[in-house]
């Protein structure tokens, strides 16, 4: 039995700011990101990466070698505080051909029934609203997704088409959201408009990457898995042209993970972005 004094062996280490040991479970829930999505929305991004900076092998998802139920679980409490989650055209189309991880676990595996609780008890809807970039809308709305929770954002042209029509017939919304492709602003200033405030980014490192050029992310959560993978040509949590200036993030929270199982722990940390101009420093009261 361990002691009064003595954390449990898969505790949480605070590190910034430092705190007392705890639980993995409700680390991310205690964010509260309905709260900060309150007067302006919230747009956040989740990623894992090895060491040397990888977040996925060639095409394929995450590599087996940082992939671990305890950032799993972090994912899903983030997923769970969402108004919205935002994913490319791709995951769609994988979720059909069944080579997709099922990003939307929380809202329906038994394992997260307690998750599902939470969001029940915040009077918020079962499922949040799934929202899909897509330039070409080759999509077919997958089966386990309800349709009145699917919402399609796309270009002026590609919303006029025969394939935005069939969409439709099918059940999900199909939005203009840009001139010839969705365009991030524009695309949250939507959401906003329709109280979806808190919105979860998982469309990988090209979604990223606009989300940061326009200016409209708010934070980024990074699991770093203490492991080297090597292997061909990385690819790294972010893709598209050389920001100029670069962009600005400070360090929100960061802990300490070290019972990640067969590994040397990991780090999970939350990154701001800074406002132009912002010099204030971090401290035990920012929420």
């Amino acid at each position: 039995m361990q002691g009064r004094d003595t954390p449990p062996e898969d505790a949480i280490w605070p590190l910034w700011p430092s705190a007392e040991p705890r639980p993995l479970a409700g680390l991310y829930l205690a964010h509260d990101l309905q709260a900060a999505a309150r007067h302006a929305p919230l747009v956040y991004a989740n990623f894992v990466a090895s060491l040397d900076g990888r977040i996925a092998i060639g095409e394929g998802g995450v590599p087996s070698g940082i992939a671990n139920p305890r950032d799993w679980w972090l994912f899903q409490e983030l997923a769970v505080q969402a108004d919205a989650i935002l994913v490319g055209g791709r995951h769609l189309r994988d979720r059909i051909n069944g080579l997709a991880q099922d990003l939307f676990a929380a809202f329906h595996a038994p394992r997260y029934a307690e998750l599902r609780d939470w969001r029940a008890e915040r009077g918020l809807p079962a499922w949040p609203c799934i929202v899909v970039a897509s330039r070409r809308l080759d999509l077919i709305p997958p089966a386990d997704i309800p349709t009145e929770r699917l919402l399609i954002l796309t270009g002026a042209a590609a919303a006029r088409s025969p394939a935005a029509e069939r969409l439709r017939q099918a059940g999900a919304e199909v939005v203009e959201a840009g001139r010839d492709e969705v365009e991030a602003g524009t695309a949250v200033a939507l959401l906003a408009a329709r109280g979806l405030r808190a919105i979860y980014a998982v469309g990988g490192a090209r979604v990223l990457h606009l989300l940061a050029a326009r200016g409209v992310l708010s934070r980024l959560y990074l699991t770093q898995v203490h492991r080297l993978l090597g292997g061909g040509p990385p690819t790294t949590l972010i893709e598209g042209a050389a920001f100029r200036p670069p962009l600005d993030l400070r360090l929100h929270r960061l802990y300490y993970d070290p019972a990640a199982p067969g590994m040397g722990g990991q780090l999970f940390g939350c990154y701001q972005a800074a406002e132009p101009g912002d010099s204030t420093p971090l401290t035990q009261e920012t929420p």
